[in-house]
């Protein structure tokens, strides 16, 4: 009979493997700030025919152009490393023999292991599309009862990103299917960035308890909270009013490692006006969003080009506390958001967006003191307000001073506002929902920590009682 001191050791032991098992679900380390790059949709969608499209065609070529050119331009260092492909890649079938799921042979010639060989060369992170369903949206081979084989198979590939879709699969399987998928990933000992599709298969903002968001944060790096974004801006202002509806929920969610998805960037392409990309990419930025380009590097027009490559804007997207910006209110047709700046010493984003999109501009006045959150309180006397589509410092205000703005239809002013006091800070408010909030450390450091305990653990098991 064992010895009692002896069993409590075990059962310290199980539970430890228990809690670790749920942890490596949950921290891959990587996506500490939201992903950017470029993914083959919008641009290509699925166009197959390369002799009558040779430069839209979804192939090795399509793919290997646009590295060459997000390298020789620069786009690499901004932050912009991944590079995607979405569907239509595959072969109408699996392989007969193996059932793996591989490239359509004329159109990736070399296969996948080449491509993410090519992108590696130019220090690019290689993303490729999956679907947990049957078949993809396209018609291509899903995963369904094939996930164990496709995580091996893209790990081979030395694959970095997966945007898991959920076509052809049932909603209500969908949080298994892919908690399931997300401890495959880690069995292959592959970090890979883990895109989720299936909350914008569930009607949540009907029923917000139809998620179980905790579980979805456990398994995912990020995850799409709406169905696509197309070539309206109709379409953005519903996925911004989306974020208004889930102000209580996703700012909650938001962090190192784990962001809300709003989808794609229509910059480049057609269907918005200047002010529209401005208030897209600004609103995006604000929400620590994943920033990924759908347009042709090539065919970028100027305007477009410039706002994605705007430092500003980057920073705020990118800043290293990752929290999502709030909702304050609507104010003469005007939405307040706020968001808190790790990166920038005692500041923070805010933004006013005009939801009207005809008509003429708006005179907007409005003092610092509007912009308090359930989260955050605003507390100083002096500060700089820097325009980040200009660049310019634009005024020193006093929190309660009225200053004017003028905005024109469906456009968006954002200022990075800085406390020139030292002693005045953004200053969190104590929140109910701290325990959801994870602390997550680096991988190689959490691994080793890991082992060390594990070894400890198995050491004080065999020889307690000797």
């Amino acid at each position: 009979m064992l010895h009692f001191n002896k069993l409590l050791w075990i059962l310290v032991f199980e539970a430890y493997m228990l809690i670790h098992s749920c942890v490596l679900c949950l921290d891959n380390g990587l996506a500490r700030t939201p992903p950017m790059g470029w993914m083959a949709w919008l641009q290509s969608r699925c166009s197959l025919d390369c002799h009558e499209y040779p430069n839209y065609c979804i192939s090795e070529k399509l793919i290997q152009r646009l590295a060459d050119k997000i390298v020789s331009r620069g786009w690499r260092e901004l932050g912009y490393r991944y590079v995607i492909t979405d569907d239509c890649w595959s072969e109408m079938n699996r392989d007969p023999k193996t059932h793996k799921i591989v490239a359509d042979h004329e159109r990736f010639p070399n296969g996948m292991t080449n491509v993410g060989q090519y992108l590696h060369s130019k220090n690019l992170l290689f993303g490729i599309y999956l679907d947990y369903g049957t078949l993809t949206c396209e018609g291509y081979p899903g995963s369904m009862n094939y996930l164990e084989l496709d995580a091996r198979s893209i790990a081979e590939w030395k694959v970095d990103y997966i945007k898991m879709d959920g076509c052809n699969s049932l909603p209500n399987i969908q949080p298994e299917g892919y908690e399931n998928f997300s401890r495959l990933l880690n069995t292959t000992g592959r970090p890979m960035v883990l895109s989720c599709s299936y909350p914008a298969y569930i009607s949540w903002l009907e029923n917000p308890n139809l998620i179980d968001w905790n579980r979805l944060k456990r398994n995912c790096n990020s995850w799409r909270i709406t169905y696509d974004v197309y070539y309206t801006f109709d379409n953005i202002f519903n996925i911004i009013n989306t974020y208004i509806a889930g102000n209580d929920i996703l700012p909650k969610l938001a962090g190192p490692g784990h962001w809300n998805d709003p989808d794609m960037l229509l910059l480049g392409n057609f269907g918005l006006t200047d002010d529209q990309k401005r208030s897209q990419f600004g609103l995006w930025c604000m929400f620590a969003a994943p920033l990924i380009i759908r347009a042709d590097i090539d065919e970028l027009d100027a305007f477009s080009e410039s706002l994605l490559r705007n430092e500003h804007l980057l920073a705020i997207d990118q800043d290293k506390g990752g929290h999502q910006a709030e909702f304050i209110k609507t104010q003469n047709n005007v939405q307040l958001w706020v968001r808190q700046l790790d990166d920038y010493p005692m500041g923070w984003a805010i933004a006013c967006f005009y939801t009207i999109d005809k008509g003429e501009s708006i005179h907007f006045n409005i003092s610092l003191n509007e912009f308090k959150s359930s989260t955050y309180s605003i507390s100083g006397n002096y500060f700089e307000l820097l325009d980040v589509f200009t660049g310019y410092t634009i005024k020193v205000v006093e929190l309660t001073e009225l200053f004017q703005l003028v905005i024109n239809p469906s456009g968006i002013m954002i200022y990075r506002v800085k406390s020139i006091h030292q002693y005045h800070t953004l200053q969190p408010k104590p929140s109910d929902d701290d325990h959801n909030h994870y602390c997550i450390v680096g991988q190689f450091m959490d691994q080793i920590l890991s082992d060390l305990l594990l070894f400890t653990l198995y050491y004080f098991i065999v020889n307690y009682d000797n």
